[in-house]
């Protein structure tokens, strides 16, 4: 199952570029969350809605937004975790990010039951109870 987790999640980034939130809306869990409290606009959501508002609020902050995985890897049969490189520039006034961070996917029964987002691979597997 793990492999299937990890090309599951490649995929979600590559559709989430092209699609949006649509890309990701049939692949979560009813009781999905997510805790993103770095990145282009910290969050959090507490099911589906909630990362639909997010999503939202991107569109209307960025007139580009791009999420590149450039490591994906399994952790166990859950998780999966991934170091994303993240690049985009802002409506209006033009400011342009470039950052990477890391995402740690919780996967059930091929739905995302959780994301969260850590500013270093290395938090993000501690928070997994692993180290590098």
């Amino acid at each position: 199952m793990s492999e299937e987790n990890v090309e599951f999640v490649r995929d979600r980034y590559q559709q989430v570029n092209k699609r949006g939130f649509a890309a990701v809306a049939d692949f979560l869990s009813p009781d999905f969350t997510m805790d993103s409290p770095q990145g282009v606009e910290a969050s959090q959501a507490h099911d589906k809605a909630g990362l639909q508002r997010w999503f939202e609020k991107m569109d209307e902050i960025w007139e580009t937004l791009a999420f590149d995985a450039t490591e994906i890897a399994s952790l166990d049969a859950e998780r999966v975790i991934a170091v994303v490189h993240t690049s985009g520039r802002a409506k209006g006034s033009g400011i342009e990010i470039d950052q990477e961070l890391t995402h740690l996917w919780t996967l059930q029964d091929g739905k995302a039951v959780r994301f969260e987002t850590y500013s270093t691979k290395r938090e993000a597997l501690e928070a997994a109870g692993l180290s590098e």
